[in-house]
């Protein structure tokens, strides 16, 4: 095995095991992230993805603020539960997503030879708002990680990382399971909270 297809499989395994943590709620969810992110960051760059490559250090960023907020984020500095998103939250992330993906997709444009620009920006926006949102718990994350994962499969299927095709294939799947279990746990928290 070349060592590029190695460095991208075990970026593709601690990917794995990262979304698996997460759809657990489990703390160990962000440190697994930081090492991912580290390591795809030198695959995407290796591609010519260079917003993707760059999204790993907002990831590394990211997680490190999740790991502390899962910890510590909650009512009087306790345990994090999920919650719903708020529709002023959301029309913020909305407007978020147009502006981010426009500005990177015109400074890739100009800046960088990413062959698809506008998909870059896209997903990168889309990325940082999810990852965000799961740092936060918020039970929405999932939908934006759907959409994401979607685009980055054709993404992938157009820049021949197959192997990274895959893990976007098998994070489809763990996203609709983390929305599952985390509207589940949503649920369960606020009969308990009503109970209580």
């Amino acid at each position: 095995m070349n060592p590029d297809m190695l460095l991208e499989s075990v970026a593709v395994l601690t990917g794995i095991l990262c979304v698996w943590l997460n759809v657990r709620q489990n703390i160990w969810t962000w440190p697994t992230a930081i090492i991912s992110s580290i390591l795809f960051g030198i695959v995407f760059f290796e591609a010519r993805l260079y917003t993707t490559m760059l999204l790993q250090g907002l990831f590394i960023g990211i997680s490190i603020y999740g790991w502390k907020s899962w910890l510590t984020g909650g009512p009087g500095g306790g345990i994090l539960f999920v919650t719903r998103i708020r529709q002023m939250t959301g029309l913020t992330l909305l407007l978020l997503t147009l502006v981010g993906t426009a500005g990177l997709a015109l400074a890739l444009n100009y800046i960088t030879a990413s062959d698809y620009p506008i998909l870059e920006g896209l997903t990168t926006t889309l990325s940082v708002i999810a990852s965000w949102m799961a740092a936060r718990k918020i039970l929405e994350s999932w939908v934006v990680w759907i959409v994401t994962d979607t685009i980055y499969v054709g993404l992938y299927l157009a820049t021949g990382l197959y192997l990274t095709l895959l893990l976007y294939l098998l994070y489809l799947g763990l996203a609709t399971a983390g929305f599952i279990a985390w509207r589940d746990s949503y649920r369960n928290n606020t009969i308990l909270r009503e109970v209580t």
